[in-house]
């Protein structure tokens, strides 16, 4: 049985859209094939208080790789427009073998909310190894020909088994399209426990349902995406980038780790340009 565990930018501009709000303030070659949520779980990450940080973690985790989402309502003001955030999200596996999905959960600022979190189930398409890893170690790799105007992904982790503790890896990714038009999806993954291990990287590749051009920004400036109204029944939404393509430079893109959800459907994640040119970008969005 799978059960929770509950312990103890640059600036940016306003730009509103019909469908969001704009808060702007050595390779891989990708295969094809499109994985697709299998299925989704929710349970109860209880009451916030306002501000409060919590780490949550769902045992047995199985499946190849997750997508949070958040939904939440307000305890005292049932009226009350909660904002929460999905601060980072890592996978760990106990000596035992067992593989946990690891989250951690920020409530309302200045209302008490009640959190469910949602998670897609997803499978993979193809995998990576990383090498082994100390912790505060990091492993980078990168697909070429990525097409992520087209595709979101999504990378889950199968941390090594070890023989004492628990190996813990957390990933984090960004996007870039170099002058020639070729894009690329970027990952890296860090040892975020307090052994020495290895991973396996399991990539899930989702289709875009939805799609924004965005003005272009220049180095160290951001853009902060807030959708509205997906689709009825859509529990989780995952954010993907396309830079777009300048002379000058490759366009670096990187999303914020965080991202928030407002009420049962709105959801934001932020944006910065980390390179060295001015550029823009296409935000897509997968629904699950």
């Amino acid at each position: 049985m799978t059960t929770l565990h509950l312990p103890g930018r640059g600036r940016r501009a306003l730009l509103a859209g019909l469908a969001f709000v704009l808060a702007v303030a050595g390779g891989l070659v990708a295969t094809p094939g499109v994985a697709s949520a299998a299925s989704l779980a929710s349970f109860s990450a209880g009451v916030f208080e306002p501000g409060q940080v919590r780490h949550i973690w769902w045992n047995n985790a199985n499946w190849d790789a997750y997508a949070p989402g958040l939904e939440a309502t307000g305890v005292d003001d049932p009226d009350a427009v909660c904002h929460v955030k999905v601060k980072r999200t890592w996978y760990q596996r106990n000596t035992s073998g067992e593989r946990e999905f690891h989250l951690e959960i920020e409530g309302d600022t200045s209302d008490r909310c009640r959190v469910t979190v949602w998670l897609a189930r997803l499978t993979m398409y193809r995998h990576s190894i990383t090498s082994t890893l100390e912790p505060g170690e990091s492993w980078s790799a990168h697909w070429n020909n990525a097409h992520t105007d087209q595709n979101v992904y999504v990378v889950g982790v199968l941390p090594a088994q070890v023989d004492s503790g628990a190996c813990a890896i957390e990933v984090t990714t960004a996007f870039r399209t170099q002058p020639d038009g070729e894009n690329e999806f970027s990952y890296r993954a860090v040892n975020v426990g307090g052994v020495a291990c290895s991973a396996q990287l399991l990539h899930v590749k989702l289709p875009v349902n939805d799609s924004h051009a965005l003005n272009p920004l220049n180095p160290g400036n951001g853009w902060g995406i807030r959708t509205a109204a997906p689709p009825a029944g859509t529990r989780v939404q995952v954010a993907g980038a396309a830079p777009t393509r300048v002379a000058t430079g490759p366009c670096d893109i990187t999303p914020d780790q965080e991202v928030g959800y407002s009420g049962s459907a709105n959801f934001w994640v932020d944006f910065t340009n980390t390179g060295t040119v001015k550029c823009g970008l296409t935000v897509t969005f997968a629904w699950l």
